[in-house]
């Protein structure tokens, strides 16, 4: 309301003091243009003032700079001109215009001179602390538009030009099965794009000198000091050892195993037979493995077991345990027999 109410003052003010003017030149009649012309002059002004509330200050400056240092020039340009007027007035006027055209293009010069300072802080690559590059084996796995999905992640995911031509050569492969991966991928982009969660910038960016794309993702996260987003492995080391910080799906995946305790049960499925004697092993969900004691003539039932101990081992986690109780038994193999037949 308070901006309302100077805007009015203003605005009445304008008017005022065209009609006082106008009367003063013209009579009544130059008392009714000057309101009008009053009226129209105080709409311009405050547009003129809403316009320059809304540039930033490094614009301002620039722009203001910029007007000045042109105003400046045309005195000195006016100077070195060897033209003579009748006139006063008419001397007056083209040095307005003068001042009008260098003050112009001086403001437009300062406003693009701000424009290219500031550029960095206001480019999509330094703007966001959370950006990170997507690799083509982040996207076409997939899981990280699923972990999106539930609201853990608020990132600007920058997806490279050359990242993208990958992924389409790879759908516009022969192979069904590398084609669907391809396909897949492009699903998934579409997923994140489509995600309040976060957002995807498609940038038109490369780097001329790296040949091979992963080489690219390296020097394009040093350039923009961001973090790679892959399931890589190798791409995963080699970034680590130039310097470069890399989010691996795949370590995420391991952190968000659910914790299993000694004295807990499980229920797992028996497939196979373990390394030492009478030993069954099974695979939960997730793929950690569990070796039962004394589960081998369980084999092919669901049991519930009661966790005795863990190991981690460079390739993951293994459970081991003994089995309290059958949940589902296996068919007998006569069963089995007569149930492939009436197949």
């Amino acid at each position: 309301m308070r901006i309302s109410w100077v805007q009015g003052a203003i605005v009445l003010c304008g008017m005022l003091f065209g009609a006082l003017a106008g009367r003063y030149y013209s009579g009544t009649y130059g008392a009714v243009l000057g309101v009008f012309v009053g009226f129209i002059a105080s709409v311009l002004v405050i547009y003129v003032i809403r316009k320059v509330i809304q540039f930033k200050l490094k614009d301002l400056i620039g722009t203001a700079a910029g007007i000045a240092s042109g105003v400046l020039l045309s005195t000195f340009a006016y100077s070195f001109l060897p033209v003579s007027f009748p006139t006063p007035a008419i001397e007056f006027m083209f040095r307005l215009f003068l001042a009008l055209v260098f003050g112009y293009l001086g403001g437009l010069v300062g406003a693009k001179i701000a424009e290219s300072i500031s550029a960095p802080s206001r480019s999509p690559f330094r703007s966001s602390r959370n950006l990170k590059i997507l690799d083509t084996s982040a996207i076409i796995d997939g899981r990280i538009a699923d972990v999106c999905e539930t609201g853990f992640l608020e990132y600007t995911f920058l997806v490279p030009s050359f990242v993208l031509r990958e992924l389409q050569h790879i759908a516009d492969s022969t192979d069904p099965l590398i084609r669907n991966r391809g396909r897949r991928g492009f699903e998934v982009l579409k997923r994140l794009k489509e995600s309040k969660y976060v957002r995807v910038r498609i940038e038109d960016v490369d780097i001329p000198e790296a040949k091979e794309v992963d080489e690219k993702l390296i020097q394009l996260a040093k350039k923009y000091r961001s973090k790679i987003v892959t399931t890589d492995y190798n791409l995963n080391q080699v970034a680590r050892l130039q310097g470069v910080e890399v989010l691996n799906i795949n370590d995420l995946a391991k952190a968000l195993r659910p914790v299993v305790l000694p004295g807990e049960h499980l229920e797992v499925f028996l497939i196979k037979k373990g390394k030492e004697a009478g030993q069954g092993v099974g695979y939960l969900e997730d793929g950690t493995m569990v070796v039962v004691e004394d589960g081998r003539s369980y084999i092919g039932s669901k049991v519930r077991i009661l966790v005795t101990s863990l190991l981690q081992s460079p390739t993951g986690r293994i459970i081991f345990g003994r089995v309290e109780e059958v949940v589902k038994e296996k068919k007998p193999e006569s069963a089995e027999r007569e149930e492939k037949r009436g197949s």
